[in-house]
């Protein structure tokens, strides 16, 4: 890891894991958004004291018990330019978890656009799966009856492929995929390619059931990213 670096540890809270973001100042020291009494900002508590702080790495590791993984943008700033953007926020307020977290913070740091792979990611596929599952049940009230037992399994069919596509963007750092298009790229093609090897046990007509689902959704999670990002940013103006 080097001075500038944009990179995240796997941390828990309440028994939920979450991603914690920083901004390495090449000193062993690191900058990001704490909960005020000497842990990390997260979920799960009162966020009136979450404050950015100028804090050892060992902070934010859990004195390394927590893997570092680092953040690969396409188009970083300078490296003294993102640590003098960090250090310039040090005690901060204001964090929220949707649209002012951890995250948000050192993307704006590293490339100067408030970013959290994790909140779109989970508007996304939350989307993509109500979408989906809406779908495959319209479908088996409309189906004739010779096709309902198709596709009475469409909604599982989904379900499961919408956990491999969650799972490989939000865990790709852990096979390799540092940078968040490529994980984002590798996420629809595992669930796609999941939808439709599944959909392939209905035949043909499983197999276009599956992809016409997979596109629907998808288009919705797109819509409800766009959603959310003009949400934010009227939020964010006076």
């Amino acid at each position: 890891m080097a001075k500038g670096d944009h990179f995240f540890v796997w941390r828990r809270q309440l028994g939920v894991p979450f991603q914690h973001h920083a901004i390495d100042v090449g000193d062993g020291t690191a900058v990001h958004f704490t909960d005020g009494v000497g842990g990390v900002a997260g979920p799960g508590h009162g966020t009136k004291d979450f404050v950015v702080m100028h804090t050892s790495i060992a902070t934010v590791t859990q004195e390394g018990r927590c893997k570092i993984h680092i953040i690969e943008h396409a188009r970083s700033l300078d490296a003294d330019e993102v640590v003098e953007r960090a250090i310039s926020q040090v005690g901060r307020k204001g964090y929220h978890l949707m649209f002012d977290n951890c995250e948000h913070f050192a993307s704006w740091c590293a490339v100067d656009r408030e970013e959290s792979g994790q909140i779109r990611i989970a508007c996304e596929r939350l989307a993509a799966t109500s979408v989906k599952t809406m779908a495959a049940g319209t479908l088996r009230l409309a189906s004739r009856h010779g096709a309902k037992r198709l596709l009475r399994g469409a909604s599982g069919w989904m379900l499961v492929a919408e956990a491999a596509q969650w799972a490989t963007e939000a865990g790709g750092h852990h096979v390799g995929l540092c940078d968040p298009k490529l994980r984002r790229n590798a996420g629809r093609a595992v669930g796609s390619m999941t939808a439709i090897g599944l959909g392939a046990i209905g035949g043909p007509i499983g197999i276009a059931v599956a992809g016409t689902l997979w596109v629907a959704g998808e288009v919705a999670g797109e819509a409800s990213n766009r959603v959310y990002e003009q949400f934010r940013q009227q939020r964010k103006s006076p």
